[in-house]
């Protein structure tokens, strides 16, 4: 009976362990890059917003990285408003933010992941 026992308890004990892990090490799904690409040329900033420093540009037909999606300022450009900002990584290091009126695709750039 006290074997019994004590594997229940062993059992217990390591499913907790696993669920601690989980949490631990983070359950999410790490984000999957995604290749953007734009259709104009457009600057990119610090942040997501037009005041933000201007860090680089993207060019047309340039693909780029884009690791995630947020809404920021809205933009109005070439006949297009969208509140939606894509991070990209750049070639320097860090991370920059473009309006997705530059980019090819949905209103996201077709970047899934939000940040």
């Amino acid at each position: 009976m006290a074997s019994m026992t004590t594997r229940r308890a062993l059992a217990l004990g390591g499913a907790s362990a696993a669920l601690l892990s989980a949490t631990l090490l983070g359950a999410a799904p790490a984000l999957a890059d995604t290749a953007v690409v734009a259709w104009t040329h457009g600057d990119v900033h610090a942040g997501p917003a037009r005041g933000e420093r201007v860090v680089s540009f993207v060019n047309p037909n340039y693909s780029y990285t884009g690791e995630c999606w947020l809404e920021g300022d809205l933009v109005n450009d070439h006949g297009i408003s969208n509140r939606n900002w894509v991070r990209l990584k750049l070639n320097s290091g860090g991370t920059g933010y473009v309006s997705a009126v530059y980019l090819k695709g949905n209103d996201k750039g077709n970047v899934p992941n939000h940040c």
